[in-house]
């Protein structure tokens, strides 16, 4: 599968947005841009050629990279399930944190079918829709097939549920009329490919004069790890770099440290386990690229490409080897960095911004981004004023929270429990982890120490470092709605796990 350079101009929209600002009665009213939002399934941050972190090919998001900005601190807050996307899927639809969304949303495992998905919060495409937006939607839906109805004038090719295989993906249709199709599947096309024809399908068949918001949400580079061939060709595991965080295991004890993604390859962890991990990742990011290509191509061909703006995220990072874990189920930066990219009309070229920035800051941002009024349900912030250059930044901190579902502490055979908090100000992060009756901490340099190697907790001269950081994690545990308690066991949110086996 060949990958043709795509080259799109970005113009200038006669509307100057700023914030969410109202266009007065008597102005006359511009067409809104359009929204494309290209979502993939467990991309570490850094994972984008044009990002300079790691060695992996992406021609086409390197041209959203170079053509827009990029957040380079661009983070997930976390997950209180091991499935880590949905979770952070729920915080991006709706702008909140997943402390303030109902659990039904993100952790559907545990409850009957009939509440699976039952929510009263605003998503964001429901939030457009009902501002004139024909909204579409194909790929990975995870919180729900009520959120899907209410949000999506049109779905194509929907899987729902949070991981399946890549060839053979089955997939259904919906629409408000006929409801929706029965599942079915392609046996013989990558998963990135049938998700990619049915955005292809949706420009090149559009016609209407209001404008679109598409919601492209891939499952990959999410495992099992299978992409056509010819990108494994691309990758041969002996001449991938071992990180430099490599480790044959964690150093302590933690949270979930048994789950599914953390059995996919033996113990100890051997390089070669981690180079043969990391080369099938590769080859899917770069098959999920192509793919980015043909609707940035079928985009460019429609017409629209100069007044549509386009958002690259990822839901969740993950580990592959790195502190000796291949998962995602803890608050280092390989699992809860994400790539976050906004390119488009007004967006500036080129631009690679350390600001501070929460995934679930999209919904917002998009308000701010296309001139509508930021609903009073959003708990995050509008990036537009620092994509615009008028502040530095919109938070000082970032707060990352993880730790096992409470319900599944009850079930046995099962080393659940424990989890962890952090926080990040400035160059430093400071992460509180807790399993069984033990408390371990650590407190890294992030600009000295970006693999977070060296643990300076007990090092007196950045004693004011870890008192001062501790003080904001715990206003930041209030702020955000956290029932964590830093003083108990495994911060006290096992105390009553009954409370969580809601499933009947």
């Amino acid at each position: 599968m060949g990958v043709k350079k795509i080259i799109y101009s970005i113009a200038f929209l006669g509307l100057t947005i700023v914030g969410c600002k109202e266009t007065k009665p008597q102005e006359k009213q511009e067409k809104k841009p359009n929204i494309l939002f290209l979502f993939t399934d467990d991309q570490r941050g850094g994972t984008i050629g044009a990002m300079h972190k790691y060695n992996v090919q992406t021609p086409n998001m390197d041209k959203l990279v170079e053509t827009g900005t990029s957040f380079t601190n661009s983070y997930i807050l976390g997950a209180t399930t091991a499935a880590v996307c949905s979770p952070s899927r729920a915080m991006l639809m709706t702008g909140r944190h997943y402390f303030n969304i109902e659990p039904n949303v993100y952790a559907q495992f545990a409850f009957p079918k009939e509440e699976k998905g039952k929510s009263d919060k605003l998503t964001f495409p429901e939030y457009f829709k009902s501002n004139g937006y024909k909204t579409f939607a194909t790929g990975k839906q995870h919180n729900g097939e009520q959120w899907v109805e209410r949000g999506f004038t049109y779905v194509k090719s929907a899987f729902l549920g949070g991981m399946t295989r890549h060839f053979g993906t089955k997939v259904k249709d919906y629409t408000p009329e006929a409801g929706w199709s029965e599942g079915y599947k392609d046996d013989k096309k990558f998963s990135s490919e049938v998700f990619a024809d049915a955005a292809v399908g949706f420009l090149n068949s559009y016609k209407e004069e209001n404008p679109f918001l598409m919601y492209v949400a891939f499952t990959a580079p999410h495992d099992p790890r299978t992409a056509p061939q010819e990108f494994h060709d691309m990758y041969p595991a002996k001449d991938i770099t071992v990180p430099e965080n490599f480790m044959p295991k964690h150093p302590f004890e933690l949270a979930d440290e048994k789950i599914r993604d953390e059995v996919l390859a033996p113990f100890p962890r051997t390089e070669a386990i981690v180079q043969k991990e990391i080369s099938d990742y590769y080859a899917m990011i770069t098959a999920t690229d192509a793919q980015i290509g043909r609707i940035l191509k079928a985009l460019e061909a429609s017409g629209q490409a100069e007044n549509t703006i386009i958002i690259l995220a990822g839901d969740n990072g993950l580990a592959l080897g790195q502190h000796g874990l291949l998962g995602k189920q803890n608050v280092y930066e390989h699992s809860v960095s994400v790539p976050l990219v906004f390119s488009g009309p007004n967006i500036p070229k080129n631009q690679k911004n350390s600001a501070l920035a929460y995934l679930h800051d999209v919904f917002p941002t998009l308000c701010g981004l296309t001139g509508l009024d930021i609903p009073e349900s959003i708990q995050t912030k509008d990036l537009t004023p620092v994509i615009n250059g008028d502040v530095k930044e919109v938070r000082k901190s970032m707060f990352y929270a993880y730790n096992s579902w409470p319900g599944e502490v009850t079930r046995p055979n099962i080393n659940n429990g424990g989890g962890h908090r952090a926080v990040r100000k400035g160059d430093f992060k400071l992460i509180v982890s807790a399993k069984k009756d033990v408390y371990t901490y650590q407190l890294f340099n992030l600009k000295k120490d970006p693999w977070e190697l060296v643990n300076l907790i007990e090092d007196e001269n950045y004693k004011n470092v870890k008192e001062e950081l501790t003080l904001e994690l715990e206003n930041l545990i209030k702020e955000v709605g956290d029932p964590a308690d830093l003083s108990k066991k495994e911060f006290g949110i096992f105390d009553n796990p009954e409370d969580y086996n809601f499933k009947k």
